[in-house]
């Protein structure tokens, strides 16, 4: 008796990770692969949770990358009501890979945060950070899913948590984020530094998530990843 694919992916440890992933996606109607974009929910040896901007029929065959890995063949063995989004509706999917993945695979997608490996995309838009009722303004140059890297002549302290507003390029309705500061440049001690704070997001909404990651994954195709991010500082 065949197995059921949602069992097999419940024998494995399941983690929460919002990642960009490029998928490719065959129906059973159709004869040639189409590329999808997608946000994964979560993740784990057997499979996936995954946002994508279209309903697909349960059994369609779907190639999955994450964070540049090999492709990595699957199924859609769920599909879930959408989910309303800045960038519009979202459908929550349940993938189960053909084979499961080793689990350094996982435990290196779990691991990105720590290792600085979440994908950066240069932008540059205005953010406004408020802490205990103080306002202070700045431009964001670097934006990834684990944060951002804020240019301005007053950063907060480190571990300081604020709450971040801004509204990302090609949007018209505003986020309003939680993140802690990792980091301050462009102190004394460091006078070649640009003057700024790396912060990290702390709980991004599935809906927040997606937007910044979409917009990272569209940004991170056209150019190349810059030498600093939300966990280490920046030099002229």
């Amino acid at each position: 008796m065949a197995t059921d694919p949602n069992i097999l992916m419940r024998r494995y440890l399941r983690f929460t990770r919002y990642l960009p992933a490029q998928c490719t996606a065959l129906t059973p109607e159709e004869t040639e692969p189409r590329p999808l974009r997608g946000i994964t929910r979560n993740v784990n040896a057997g499979g996936l949770e995954i946002l994508l901007p279209e309903a697909l029929p349960v059994n369609t065959m779907l190639s999955v990358c994450i964070s540049a890995s090999d492709p990595l063949p699957g199924h859609v063995v769920s599909v879930s009501e959408g989910i309303p989004t800045l960038l519009g509706t979202r459908f929550p999917h349940g993938v189960a890979f053909e084979e499961p993945v080793d689990p350094s695979v996982v435990r290196q997608w779990v691991s990105q945060p720590k290792k600085r490996a979440h994908v950066r995309a240069p932008v540059q838009f205005e953010v406004e950070y408020t802490q205990g009722g103080t306002t202070g303004h700045g431009t964001c140059l670097n934006l990834s899913l684990g944060g951002m890297f804020i240019v301005t002549d007053h950063p907060a302290a480190p571990e300081t948590e604020i709450v971040l507003d801004f509204t990302l390029p090609s949007l018209s309705d505003p986020l309003s984020v939680r993140a802690r500061v990792a980091w301050v440049s462009g102190e004394d001690t460091e006078p070649r530094a640009i003057c700024g704070m790396g912060v990290r997001f702390v709980d991004l909404t599935p809906a927040d998530a997606v937007a910044i990651g979409s917009l990272v994954g569209n940004l991170s195709e056209e150019a190349s990843v810059p030498t600093f991010s939300e966990s280490s500082p920046p030099t002229q």
